[in-house]
């Protein structure tokens, strides 16, 4: 396997790492209240921040994310945000010194990154529809955001399955030179 894939796939869980940072800030913009301190929250935040949504915690009939589709994800952001490190960790110490990613390891990686970016790419469509902020600029920004960790993540996990499947081979043929050696 190339180290070309490998070092890409590094740069790609790196700026996943970046845009982490930047999607749990605009996550955090969204700010939910019950509906006595509304109005005074509203006169506070429409000085300080561009992207920022109020939303009523006890308004059932409206279009908005309850507070645990937002605390879900949110912290399915910081598990991606562990996840792309790990991976940039993990392709550093194998490209840079004689460190070898074993099969358990890969194995592990492929499960969490797939279970990763099947719970971001719904999370992220489940945010699609309801458009969190007013300013639809905003709204571009965190789908921009989430959709690139997500594509990001199957990238790590591709990376991973075609080492494990390199690994694997590498054992077949080692089996079948000892079977031989008899």
């Amino acid at each position: 396997m190339g180290k070309g894939l490998g070092f890409s796939c590094a740069i790609l869980s790196l700026g996943a790492f970046i845009a982490c940072f930047g999607a749990l800030h605009l996550l955090n913009q969204i700010v939910q209240l019950s509906d006595g301190s509304l109005r005074h929250y509203e006169t506070l935040a429409s000085t300080n921040s561009r992207c920022q949504k109020i939303l009523e915690v006890n308004n059932v009939n409206g279009n908005h994310l309850s507070w645990l589709e937002l605390i879900y994800m949110r912290w399915t952001v910081v598990f991606a945000l562990l996840y792309s490190f790990s991976v940039v960790q993990l392709l550093r110490a194998k490209y840079m010194s004689t460190f070898e990613i074993n099969m358990a390891t890969s194995n592990t990686m492929i499960l969490v990154g797939f279970v990763l970016s099947t719970v971001l790419l719904s999370g992220t469509v489940m945010i699609h529809t309801r458009e969190p902020f007013v300013d639809a600029w905003c709204n571009e920004f965190i789908y921009l955001y989430l959709y690139f960790i997500a594509m990001t993540t199957i990238v790590a996990v591709a990376f991973f399955l075609s080492h494990s499947c390199h690994l694997h081979r590498s054992q077949v043929r080692q089996w079948g030179m000892r079977i031989e050696a008899r």
